[in-house]
């Protein structure tokens, strides 16, 4: 099939990142990089063109994907803009700041034949995706509760706020492995740092079927944790995503009954970690890369296809609007 040409919007930190990614897969092509900072220039070589504007971008005929890598606030009006210019995008997370804006955006690429895909990273980790097998093998019994953690001292944003830059990692995952109805988001914020802008938050999302959720986000920890442990009636299973140390792990264990009405400690004669893998060296980066462009030419939504990951917006909309309700 013809060479994909790419075009990357942000030549920033992230932007650097999809240039390298994106320059060593097979039957694609960068052809530019556009950023409104003449600095940025340093980052292309060879004959990747490096253009200041997005309309110079979108005209050239030799690109048609886009990557959008820049801050979250930018996202809706720079994919709309792709969108409209006929070119399949890449956006970073998360897909817009509002909900409206989201399903626009859904149903922009839907009317024009185009690939919406959102960079849901962690979705690509083939330690995940086992996770997920398990959990619809029934390895974890029914599931009860899952448990996210993402801390860490920066990066910390000025335009936006730990939810909405961290939470869509963790809200994309919950989606990915339950995908049951969302029947309540519960968020409390706290901003130290900027006036209005959490650097926390603690977050209770309830689902259909009786499952909950805990989301735990911080730019202020001296520790840097990704996990994520999820609790079913016969297994439990802890994912650590920190790249570089990812691994997943099964535990079994068995609750019994007391031996007598008098007993005060229910028994758990059982808990053990059976099963451990760790990380291999593939980048999920690169994986979702590579699902991007297998989208493009299949036609066939992946797992962060945007049709998907505005459920994603709704909840960071629906953790907002919490928050809001108790200041």
């Amino acid at each position: 099939m013809s060479t994909l040409g790419i075009g990357i919007i942000g030549g920033g930190y992230w932007g650097e990142k999809l240039l390298r990614v994106f320059g060593s897969l097979q039957g694609v092509r960068v052809r530019a990089v556009c950023d409104a900072d003449p600095k940025r220039r340093a980052i292309v070589e060879g004959d990747v063109r490096f253009v200041s504007g997005t309309t110079e971008l979108l005209c050239c005929d030799d690109v048609d994907t886009v990557l959008v890598a820049t801050p979250p606030s930018t996202h809706y009006a720079l994919a709309r803009e792709v969108l409209v210019a006929g070119k399949h995008c890449w956006v970073e997370k998360p897909l817009a700041m509002r909900a409206v804006e989201a399903h626009e955006l859904v149903g922009a690429a839907r009317q024009r034949g185009l690939t919406l895909f959102v960079d849901e990273t962690f979705l690509y980790d083939p330690l995940l995706q086992q996770a997920k097998r398990w959990i619809d093998a029934g390895r974890l019994g029914r599931v009860y509760h899952l448990s996210f953690e993402r801390l860490g001292m920066g990066r910390i944003r000025r335009d936006s706020n730990v939810w909405w830059n961290s939470a869509p990692h963790d809200l994309s995952i919950l989606r990915y492995l339950v995908p049951a109805d969302v029947e309540g988001v519960h968020m409390d914020a706290f901003p130290y740092l900027q006036s209005g802008i959490a650097d926390m938050t603690v977050t209770t999302v309830r689902l259909a079927g009786g499952v909950s959720a805990h989301i735990y986000l911080s730019w202020l920890s001296p520790l840097k944790v990704a996990s994520i442990v999820v609790v079913g009636s016969k297994g439990m299973l802890h994912y650590e995503g920190r790249f570089g140390k990812r691994a997943l792990q099964f535990f079994d264990y068995t609750v019994a009954e007391p031996a007598s009405v008098q007993d005060n400690v229910v028994p758990i004669p059982n808990f053990a970690a059976i099963e451990t893998i760790a990380g291999g060296a593939e980048e999920p980066l690169a994986l979702a890369a590579e699902a991007f462009v297998a989208s493009i030419r299949s036609g066939v939504p992946a797992p962060s296809a945007g049709e998907y990951s505005q459920r994603v917006v709704e909840l960071l909309e629906a953790g907002d609007q919490s928050a809001a309700r108790r200041q």
